[in-house]
């Protein structure tokens, strides 16, 4: 059901030019993190992408958005859900401190690929702050609608 959202969220997204804007792949993968053990979420944060370019094209293999976004979702789904379930943390906490470690994952991970994006070091981290600013309407939708579902459905404090 979550990979099954990953994927169909971002059509949706994107098709209103979003898809940027609101991370909606992160939505369902952030979500599974709640509901399944650990391997299974980060399961789904590598799958999803993945599922996705191959039945949809997107993300894209060219430029290497599709690495970007599967090293992004297995830290999301691995730091939150242990964060989550070993150490006890509330349900924010945990997304935000795995969301903020998935911008950081990405910002690392568009320096590394730069050579695949044709970027010098300049226009990498030019690319990536870019991002991290587009997406923080996103991170922002996702900390507050994430939490206030998963504790209408688990009746669970969010912290």
């Amino acid at each position: 059901m979550f990979i099954a959202l990953g994927i169909l969220t971002p059509i949706l997204f994107h098709a209103i030019g979003l898809g940027k804007v609101f991370l909606p792949m992160f939505w369902p993968v952030a979500a599974s993190i709640f509901f399944l053990s650990v391997p299974y979420a980060v399961l789904v944060g590598i799958l999803t992408p993945v599922l996705s370019f191959l039945l949809m094209g997107m993300p894209p293999i060219s430029p290497p958005i599709l690495y970007r976004m599967i090293l992004e979702l297995f830290f999301l789904t691995l730091c939150s859900g242990l964060l989550y379930r070993k150490a006890k943390f509330g349900i924010f906490l945990a997304l935000l401190t795995g969301l903020l470690g998935s911008r950081v994952i990405m910002f690392l991970s568009t320096l590394l690929l730069r050579p695949f994006f044709g970027f010098d070091m300049q226009k990498a981290v030019k690319a990536a702050f870019v991002d991290i600013v587009s997406g923080m309407t996103g991170v922002v939708t996702i900390l507050v609608l994430i939490p206030f579902l998963i504790n209408k459905i688990k009746h669970e404090s969010v912290f």
